[in-house]
């Protein structure tokens, strides 16, 4: 149903994202709500996060997916992608949890949350009624089926939380 799998990529190709990442160059984007509002959904994050697409519409969103994605759709065994995002959490007093969610509603499509820096984050799947934390550890990649609904318990301790959220078409882990 899901798998955890850590020092997921080689150092130089972690380092190559990580970096990327963390310095000036990246054009990261406000985003005031970090789940899509439904009626039915109801976020207690009200501070936003920041985000930036290497993927997304159908084609690369930027020139640095040429160079640092392909280490990672590679390792993935990817068919198809729908999306690469990075995410960029701050820390802060009022950002408790996201709501349960999914990324995307697709019959047979998969959810990679890769953590690039270790901090008291976890990323919580709801699979039968069973709550399941992961916690946000460094090199780390967690992968489940878009279909299972998930949340982020955000971090306190960390001031800044990157990770790559990859939905795609393909079964890494089989």
């Amino acid at each position: 149903m899901y798998k955890v799998i850590d020092n997921f990529l080689n150092v130089e190709d972690y380092n190559n994202i990580y970096n990327f990442l963390k310095s000036e160059d990246t054009p990261w984007y406000f985003q005031n709500h970090d789940v899509v509002r439904e009626k039915s959904v109801t976020s207690l994050n009200k501070n936003g996060f920041f985000n930036f697409c290497f993927y997304n519409n159908y084609s690369p969103s930027h020139q640095y997916f040429y160079t640092l994605m392909p280490p990672l759709i590679e390792k993935l065994n990817v068919q198809a992608i729908i999306q690469i995002r990075a995410n960029l959490v701050f820390r802060d007093k009022d950002s408790i949890e996201s709501a349960y969610h999914n990324d995307y509603k697709y019959k047979d499509s998969y959810t990679g949350i890769y953590f690039l820096n270790t901090c008291n984050a976890k990323t919580v799947l709801k699979i039968d009624n069973n709550e399941i934390a992961v916690d946000s550890t460094k090199n780390r990649m967690l992968l489940f089926p878009c279909k299972i609904l998930h949340k982020v318990i955000y971090q306190t301790d960390l001031h800044k939380r990157y990770l790559l959220n990859i939905n795609f078409f393909g079964e890494p882990w089989q």
